[in-house]
């Protein structure tokens, strides 16, 4: 099945050349959907502005188009009609949408409804970065949009036929692991005094019990951990007899979750502010002389490295499980953290004082430069006419920073790194670098990724960032294909999630809540629904106890991301248990039960004896206009998902998907299926029946929720 939208335009931009010559040729048509059925099935719009391009009349120009149609286009749809000043309104015939739907083949394992994937010309390597959870920090529900919405759009590009790589940026290389690894090594050495488990914890709160007694007991605490620190670091001088032995049982016999990592970090975190300026900062370890031990890497800094990666496989062991109860598809071969760029950075860097120390500009035509300014290492942005593209507070030119006065990197540093390995390809599109050092880093790595288009799925605070990098990428020329067409770099940016406050959602403590605690309300509270909702007949229909939680895990769960994706992702949302748990309303809960009734249709066909055999060998017959009404939106699936693919939207996918649950409601409620008494009829009805479940099913499937057979 082919989406019904390209095969308009693909005729109506004939009809357009062979009546305008030249002046059409590459003009889009212009169709779209009809807003009102009465009107047409699409609209083509395109005579408005070809009139005033030929300083025509819009009418005469539309009826020139209309009048030029081939015999093709006319087996799809009827005679147009011109409306208005100049719209031409497009109405497909019933034998042509009758037929196609005769040819979607049976429901296979993986069923595509018979739509086709994008010719080979035109399928794209595509890298979607999405998700990016922070190393020894728990999931909070920051991470649900960014995490839902890439994956919905990473299923949507695979399904149309493009190469999807998805990549999860983990934060896995900066300062912050000093304080995860002292942490460790904290705990470490509470295990060996003989602490009980969670040492961390408590830790943490005697820290910040200390604080809020006032200063006097702060300094006690402090000097108690510094007598304590001291004793710790003679025991085991270089951590081989205790903290190296702690770290392979890490591994072995899990000592340490996440929530003990995290609490390592904040603890370390307030320790080493608190301890500033006091007597006892020089008894503590630096976290900033630990991180800079496990950045250099040498040999007797492997204790380090060691702890590094325990600390990430801790972290992704708990993300993999937030994964899989999102049905979500990342997998640890699809992180690439800071530390995978980590080799590129320097050679970035001086790739780009090489290349942009005078100004190069970009194809919209910004122009940019890299000078050292203050120290730093920036490249300042300028528009055509030379006046500063990004200003700070104060009027002054806004540069991108890549390097610090000290030498350190930045996020900017690292993601000209990622752009890099991810547009270049040793034979696809090899990128012709002045840095030795770079390109020898980059052939190491492989040579790169070859992406025509990477996605970028962060939230709406970053957006000044990726404008001002993609900018610098651009006229550096990494996006220049060998064919002189463009590789696309986009920011899918996203609202946040708030509360009934309409402040940032939060736990009554006022933290980030957690990403699985919110599951987990998610699940107890749809169980609540489940068994509240119960009626006598479901309890006959011997629903288990086994399927009632298992019913409540697949609405709760889909019920969160529904709600969530059916917003624009541009715009913040309030979150609702009560709006998202609905049964009615464009909710999970809506579209799960249209499903579970369509296919409780089907189950009493076959238990009465009215269905049976191949439902797909029945043709369809659409006699009725909720019967036409169904039918059509059933053939825009393939171009909704198109939509998706394009506009980056998943909120288009639940649009549709509603709108076509609707409709066979509309449908079943005027059209009676197995209680039709022409035969033929019938059959065709079931048909339909079956072909929406098929869809729903699978835009669905799409947005990562499966469907439930009863519901």
């Amino acid at each position: 099945m082919k989406p019904i939208l390209a095969q308009l335009s693909a005729a109506v931009s004939d009809a357009m050349r062979r009546a305008l010559g030249d002046a059409a040729t590459g003009v889009d048509p212009l169709i779209a959907p009809a807003k009102d059925a009465r009107f047409g099935d699409y609209q083509c719009n395109a005579a408005m502005g070809l009139a005033k391009q030929l300083g025509k009349k819009p009418r005469e120009v539309a009826e020139q188009i209309v009048d030029t149609l081939d015999d093709a286009a006319l087996t799809m749809i009827e005679k147009p009609e011109i409306a208005g000043p100049g719209f031409i309104n497009l109405r497909l015939r019933r034998d042509f949408v009758e037929t196609t739907l005769d040819a979607i083949p049976p429901a296979a394992e993986a069923d595509r409804l018979g739509i086709e994937t994008v010719d080979p010309s035109q399928r794209q390597t595509v890298v979607v970065d999405y998700s990016s959870p922070n190393v020894a920090k728990s999931m909070h529900v920051g991470h649900l949009r960014g995490t839902i919405i890439g994956d919905t759009i990473a299923r949507a590009l695979t399904f149309e036929g493009h190469e999807v790589i998805r990549q999860n940026h983990l934060g896995d290389w900066g300062t912050q692991f000093g304080m995860v690894i002292l942490g460790m090594w904290h705990a470490a050495m509470a295990a060996h005094r003989g602490e009980p488990p969670k040492y961390l914890q408590r830790a943490l709160g005697e820290l910040r019990s200390a604080v809020a007694a006032g200063s006097e007991a702060k300094l006690a605490y402090l000097k108690q951990v510094a007598v304590r620190s001291r004793a710790d670091y003679d025991a085991d001088p270089t951590g081989t007899q205790i903290f190296e032995p702690f770290l392979h049982d890490c591994r072995t016999k899990s000592l340490l979750d996440l929530n003990d990592i995290e609490a390592g970090y904040l603890y370390i975190n307030a320790l080493t502010k608190e301890a500033a300026g006091t007597p006892y900062a020089a008894d503590l370890k630096d976290p900033k002389d630990v991180a800079k031990m496990m950045q250099r890497g040498a040999a007797d800094d492997a204790q380090e490295r060691l702890a590094r990666e325990i600390a990430i496989e801790i972290t992704l062991r708990e993300c993999n499980r937030v994964y899989r109860r999102l049905g979500v598809q990342l997998t640890d071969q699809d992180v690439r953290g800071e530390s995978f760029y980590e080799p590129l950075l320097s050679g970035v860097v001086e790739e780009l004082r090489a290349s942009l120390h005078e100004y190069k500009s970009a194809p919209d035509g910004t122009r940019a430069i890299c000078r050292v300014d203050q120290g730093a290492v920036c490249v300042f942005l300028e528009k055509p006419d030379g006046s500063p593209a990004y200003k700070g507070p104060q009027g002054d030119p806004l540069p991108m920073l890549v390097q610090k006065s000290d030498g350190a990197s930045l996020y900017a540093t690292t993601d000209m790194a990622g752009a890099l390995y991810r547009l270049a390809h040793a034979v696809r599109h090899p990128i012709q670098l002045r840095s030795e050092k770079l390109a020898t880093a980059l052939k190491k790595l492989g040579g790169g990724l070859g992406a025509h288009r990477v996605i970028y799925v962060v939230g709406a605070p970053q957006k000044l960032h990726f404008e001002m990098f993609f900018a610098t990428v651009r006229a550096l020329g990494w996006t220049r294909q060998p064919d002189g067409g463009e590789a696309r770099l986009e920011h899918v940016s996203f609202g946040s999630v708030l509360g009934e406050d309409r402040k940032m959602l939060r736990t009554r403590s006022g933290e980030s809540a957690k990403l699985a605690d919110l599951l987990d309300e998610a699940v107890e509270r749809a169980e609540a629904q489940v068994r509240s909702t119960e009626s006598d007949a479901d309890k006959r229909r011997g629903f288990s106890e086994e399927e009632i939680r298992s019913i409540a895990q697949t609405v709760g769960i889909a019920a969160v991301k529904y709600a969530d994706l059916c917003q624009n992702r541009n715009t913040d949302y309030v979150f609702s248990w009560e709006k998202m748990l609905a049964l009615q309303g464009n909710t999970a809960p809506y579209m799960l039960y249209a499903y579970a009734r369509i296919r409780s249709i089907y189950r009493k066909g076959v238990e009465s004896g009215q269905v049976s055999g191949d439902l797909s060998r029945s043709a369809i017959r659409l006699e009725h206009n909720a019967e036409r009404a169904l039918a059509l939106r059933l053939l825009q699936l393939p171009e909704t998902i198109d939509a998706v693919g394009d506009t980056l939207l998943p909120s288009v996918l639940c649009e549709y998907l509603y709108d076509l649950a609707g409709r066979f409601m509309s449908f079943y409620e005027s059209c009676p299926v197995l209680q039709c008494e022409d035969a033929g009829l019938m059959a065709s009805r079931l048909r339909l029946c079956e072909l929406t479940a098929r869809a729903l099913k699978l835009g669905l499937g799409l947005l990562g929720i499966s469907p439930l057979e009863r519901m």
